[in-house]
């Protein structure tokens, strides 16, 4: 195996232990988040494959929350509502939604057991 794959293999294989997104692990690594899907992806190792492989669930990663202090203005009833997972899946839900629907896509990303 040369040099590159093998630094590959292990900055994915860290990637997926991490619990964070491509994007902050990329980030926090000074690469590219779409090449370090693509390794994962030559090599083999997506997150369910590593999963399979090392026996352990994966937690979801907690995300901070920010809280606005009372009396601050309150988000525009127009806003869209971005939910973003740990795996770096993000939903847009526009003000005007359907519950059902979008408890139901929460559920399929894993974001509600």
């Amino acid at each position: 195996m040369d040099e590159s794959k093998r630094i590959w293999r292990d900055r994915v294989a860290r990637w997926h232990k991490s619990g964070h997104s491509a994007r902050v692990f990329a980030e926090q690594e000074g690469v590219n988040a779409g090449t370090l899907y693509s390794w994962s992806r030559r090599l083999g190792m997506n997150r369910s494959a590593y999963r399979q492989r090392s026996g352990k669930t994966m937690l979801p990663a907690l995300l901070p929350v920010v809280v606005a202090p009372s009396g601050a203005t309150a988000p525009s009833p127009s806003a869209t509502l971005e939910i973003v997972f740990p795996d770096g899946a993000v939903v847009r839900v526009p003000p005007t939604f359907d519950e059902d629907t979008l408890a139901r896509v929460v559920r399929a990303l894993g974001g509600v057991r």
